[in-house]
């Protein structure tokens, strides 16, 4: 059996471009998702944070809760949370985060319990 070796050659090169294109894909997704501790805390930081001091003693200007006292209220969930965060609250300026931006700042937050 005679093998063709410029269309061998282009057939390996074909799949070697593809698995290369399938791992950069890979590598770029796994770079760009994001991490939701960092995420949420980064997020918390630039929307919560001007009302809400993370632990007691941070002061803040407002009678805000602190995120460690909201963490450790024991009815509340990270999807209680994230709905919260979504709508507006009291003296809350008009700062609506999106699903995922509220889904982020929760788990933050959740992740601030004391276990």
């Amino acid at each position: 059996m005679k093998i063709n070796r410029v269309a061998l050659g282009v057939a390996l090169g074909v799949a070697l471009g593809a698995f290369a294109l399938c791992a950069l894909a890979g590598t770029a997704m796994a770079q760009t998702a994001p991490d939701r501790g960092l995420d949420g805390k980064r997020l918390a930081d630039q929307y919560c944070a001007r009302c809400h001091s993370i632990v007691a003693g941070e002061g803040s200007w407002t009678d805000a809760p602190t995120f460690e006292a909201i963490a450790n209220r024991p009815d509340i969930t990270a999807s209680q949370l994230s709905k919260i965060i979504q709508a507006p609250h009291e003296n809350m300026l008009n700062d609506r985060r999106n699903p995922a931006q509220a889904n982020a700042i929760a788990a933050y937050i959740i992740n601030l319990r004391q276990k």
